[in-house]
Order: structure tokens, then C-alpha cells, then sequence
């Protein structure tokens, strides 16, 4: 099922969701097209379990990085810049496979199937607030936890308008490697939500 799950991820980031097949994922998974039949309905089927196991894998990723208050060591805007970079990080080598997620996301009809992804995406978000509170002294709204949650929803908005969509604008206005793309998305934030 793991190597199911992983090709069927590959196909999607290599080729898009128009480019994936069950003969191709099963070839890419040196398994015949009837194993994967076995295992699932149909192609749609297949898609929505390795979308799905492949936001569970990202949480379990984002909970051993940011467990053990490993940023309580850090000054604010210290912390915002390596939650930053890990968000960056994130979308780096994923650029196809997120983008094809969030417009596989846009049109889902399976009302279960896109509950289930949406809670496990805003479950990410969480941790992330949550590895700030440490900071809630030092932010300047009356609600710490929203201006966090504004300010980073608006980072990942900055990120993935950078980096799903990479836009012409973008390129020709403020071209940004992934360091500097980091740098602003921090300061953004920071300026949005620090006490001065």
C-alpha cells in the first residue's frame, strides 16, 4: 500500500492529476494494474487516499520538528524566520503535487474525503500556532492566537502565491530565491504581530 501510495504522489508531482493512470502508478510501483484494483475502486479512489496519507505524513513531519519547544530558545522574529523556512521548505520539490492538491481540493465532490484533508491541513496550521504561544507576551493584539493564525495564513498565502503559482508579475517585480522568499514572509509577520 506504502509504495501505492508513494508512486501514485510521484505520478501526480511529475505528470499532474491528468497524467496519472492505474497502469502508470502501478508500473511506477513495479505492481500490476490488477493489484491496484485490489485496492482501491478506482482511480479517484487511489488519489484521494495518497492526497490524504500524504497530509498525515507532512503532520507527522511538522510534530517532530516542532516538538520539544525548540523554539522557545528563540527570540520572535527568530522563530518566525525558521517557521519561515520551513514553510518554504515545504513547498520546495512539492511545487507539483501541492498545486495539484489545492485544485484537487477546489473541485472535490466527496464532501468526506475533502472534510478529512481540510481538518488534517488546519490541524498543521495548529502546531504551528501553537509553538508561538510561547510568544503571546511580546504580540500586540488583544487576541495573540489570531493575530498568529492572520499572520501566518497570510505567509502561506505569500508562499504559495511565490511558489504554486509563480506568477509573471512576481518574477519581474521582486524575483526571490527560496532564502529571501523565507526572509519576507518572517518579516511580514512580524511586522504584522510583534510589540514594538
Amino acid at each position: 500500500m506504502e509504495r501505492l501510495l508513494t508512486a501514485t504522489l510521484a505520478v501526480i508531482e511529475e505528470k499532474g492529476l491528468a497524467g496519472v493512470t492505474i497502469p502508470g502508478v502501478a508500473a511506477s510501483a513495479g505492481l500490476s494494474p490488477g493489484s491496484v484494483y485490489r485496492r482501491f475502486d478506482d482511480k479517484e479512489a487511489m488519489i484521494r487516499i495518497a492526497f490524504l496519507r500524504f497530509l498525515e505524513w507532512s503532520q507527522e513531519t511538522n510534530q517532530a520538528s516542532l516538538g520539544s519547544d525548540r523554539l522557545q530558545a528563540l527570540t520572535l522574529d527568530e522563530a518566525l524566520l525558521a517557521l519561515s523556512r520551513g514553510l518554504v521548505a515545504q513547498y520546495r520539490g512539492r511545487t507539483g503535487l501541492l498545486k495539484a492538491l489545492d485544485q484537487y481540493l477546489e473541485v472535490q465532490g466527496d464532501s468526506a474525503f475533502r472534510e478529512r484533508a481540510v481538518s488534517i491541513i488546519e490541524a498543521n496550521l495548529r502546531l504551528v500556532i501553537n509553538a508561538l504561544r510561547p510568544f503571546h507576551d511580546r504580540i500586540a493584539a488583544a487576541d495573540p492566537e489570531r493575530a498568529i493564525t492572520f499572520a501566518l495564513l497570510s505567509a502561506i498565502t505569500l508562499i504559495e502565491a511565490h511558489k504554486l503559482h509563480n506568477s509573471p508579475v512576481w518574477r519581474r517585480v521582486l524575483p526571490l530565491d527560496d532564502d529571501a522568499l523565507a526572509a519576507e514572509a518572517a518579516r511580514g509577520m512580524s511586522a504584522y504581530i510583534a510589540r514594538r
